[in-house]
């Protein structure tokens, strides 16, 4: 079984490697954020154990690239390495779709128990989001209303999975744009007000949960 570790601190990396070897496992590494997206793509791991910060391209980055792009990169298991400080950044990641992470300094016998069974399945995240009929599908990249499946484009898909993702909680337009279209920029664009007016004529029976607070952006509601 394949591993990927990718980690700019060599001490760090090389323990991390020498107890997954010690396992059996067949390990690469690599030490910066792009180089790591190559090997990736090559190597084909079950198991990619991310640090955080990274030189060339981030460990938040890199995960929502995975993600992205399952056709090329897979649908490893992404566990990510993140000093105290760097919380905000794991939070992040893990919504983009990392599936656990540890903080530093760790015990690496904890790491291989939490990968091990992550790979079995034991602990992984159910990929599949339901509300009032409508199913959001990760592992098919899918949208079902009440079984019939809808099309939505890549930019409908994002936004229906983070608002279904933050269920019951107010996401600014400058948060959604940030997320769904890696942009910051808001003034006079109506972009994320375009695209929920999609999504409420798409998905009738969940049209009226979609939400606007008036001044800040939009919320999914929870059924009353």
């Amino acid at each position: 079984m394949k591993v990927l570790i990718v980690e700019d601190d060599i001490e760090i990396q090389q323990l991390v490697s020498y107890f997954f070897k010690k396992e059996g496992y067949e390990v690469e590494t690599a030490s910066d954020g792009l180089d790591g997206l190559k090997l990736l793509k090559s190597f084909k791991p079950v198991l990619v154990i991310l640090d955080i910060m990274l030189p060339s391209l981030d460990g938040k980055n890199f995960t929502k690239i995975v993600r992205d792009l399952p056709e090329e990169y897979g649908d490893p298991v992404i566990i990510l390495l993140t000093a105290k400080t760097e919380i905000e950044d794991v939070l992040d990641g893990l919504e983009i779709g990392a599936d656990d992470y540890m903080k530093k300094p760790f015990d690496p016998r904890e790491l291989i128990l939490r990968s091990k069974k992550l790979i079995s399945g034991e602990i992984r995240e159910n990929k599949k989001y339901s509300f009032a009929g409508v199913v959001i599908d990760d592992d098919r990249h899918m949208v079902t209303e009440d079984g019939v499946e809808i099309e939505l484009s890549k930019k409908e898909y994002d936004l229906l999975h983070i608002l279904f993702k933050n269920k019951g909680i107010v996401l600014s337009r400058e948060k959604i744009l940030d997320r769904v279209w890696q942009t910051s920029y808001y003034a006079g664009d109506r972009s994320v007000d375009i695209y929920i007016s999609k999504l409420r004529e798409k998905l009738k029976s969940i049209s009226k949960n979609i939400r606007t607070v008036k001044g800040v952006g939009y919320k999914l509601d929870e059924i009353k």
